[in-house]
């Protein structure tokens, strides 16, 4: 998992913290009180709290919670158990143009970010599976900040064809909230 000391993009459980308080703060109540707690922390502090010290709070809760999977079937599996497994698809089609079309419904219909697993690299130069919440897609893809209670604003995008690139590099690999 990660070390939340360096950068935080790419990492899946600080991308899931994320997710998940958007989910929170949408009215999609995770079924476990360990993150209800967390969230709940970082979103009713105190005026003077630090926010990098409650998200951090929630990415270890996250992290206890999910355990050591990282594979697309435990995370899956993971969110199953905490909203129900009817509010969980990986299923963006099998081709491009399938996973692009089932992307830009989701959108359509929901404002909510989703999860996708790509190749890339790192900040330190490594290549390798970086999980990101794609917040649009269209002839550009925009990539949210996976932390947002730190200074960093890690938010960024990137052209489509590039996006789609590194996502089949990476299976294609997805998850968004069916709600």
């Amino acid at each position: 998992m990660s070390d939340l000391s360096q950068a935080k993009a790419g990492q899946l459980d600080i991308v899931l913290a994320t997710w998940i308080f958007l989910l929170h703060d949408a009215g999609h109540v995770p079924d476990e009180a360990s993150l209800c707690a967390a969230i709940d922390a970082l979103r009713d502090a105190p005026e003077g709290a630090d926010p990098d010290v409650l998200g951090q709070a929630l990415v270890r809760a996250v992290r206890a919670s999910l355990g050591e999977g990282s594979r697309l079937s435990d995370v899956s599996a993971w969110l199953s158990r905490i909203y129900g497994e009817a509010h969980v698809s990986t299923d963006f089609g099998a081709d491009r143009d399938s996973r692009v079309q089932s992307a830009r419904r989701h959108h359509f219909g929901s404002s909510l970010p989703w999860l996708a697993r790509i190749i890339d690299r790192f900040p330190g130069g490594e290549v390798g599976a970086h999980w990101l919440l794609v917040e649009r897609l269209d002839e550009e893809v925009t990539c949210m900040d996976p932390y947002p209670w730190d200074e960093l604003d890690e938010q960024y995008r990137q052209p489509l064809v590039e996006f789609l690139v590194k996502w089949e590099l990476a299976g294609g690999e997805g998850i968004r909230f069916v709600g």
